[in-house]
């Protein structure tokens, strides 16, 4: 008899909780798709921005090599600033060209010739998140070439 009060029991409960996971599923979607969503855009915003960072670098880098082939300092700053801007021209969906100061330094080291060339860059369309840095917050891209006079 305790045996068969039991199974009914099981019975109703069963009857009462059906085995449809319908309302189960839909409230792990709404409680994990928003987890989801801010790790994928995360991805996606601060992979932006090392991609931005990347192409600064790059840009300071080419204005480098470019200023190393000028024979006095007025056409190796000519030549830095129109090789970076090139460069940034070219990265234009990524960088703005218009957001990033450029600064080309000359200076005397023994005899050596000393090319410093920095690009600040302030850009906030990528810090969309609350989580993700401004671009602003960085420090600019800075790169030193040396150029040595051949001849002695």
């Amino acid at each position: 008899m305790a045996g068969e009060l039991l199974h009914i029991r099981k019975f109703f409960v069963r009857r009462q909780f059906p085995g449809n996971i319908a309302g189960t599923v839909s409230i792990e979607f709404a409680v994990l798709v928003p987890v989801f969503l801010a790790i994928l855009f995360g991805i996606i915003v601060f992979g932006t921005q090392y991609a931005t960072r990347i192409a600064l670098t790059y840009a300071a880098a080419e204005g480098g090599r470019a200023a190393v082939a000028g024979l006095d300092s007025t056409e190796r700053s000519a030549l830095a600033k129109q090789a970076i801007s090139n460069a940034l021209n070219a990265l234009d969906p990524l960088v703005d060209p218009d957001k990033a100061v450029v600064t080309v330094d000359l200076a005397q080291a023994g005899q050596q010739e000393q090319i410093t060339i920095s690009i600040a860059y302030s850009d906030n369309r990528f810090a969309t998140l609350p989580f993700v840095p401004s671009l602003n917050d960085l420090a600019p891209v800075t790169v030193n070439y040396y150029v040595t006079d051949p001849s002695g």
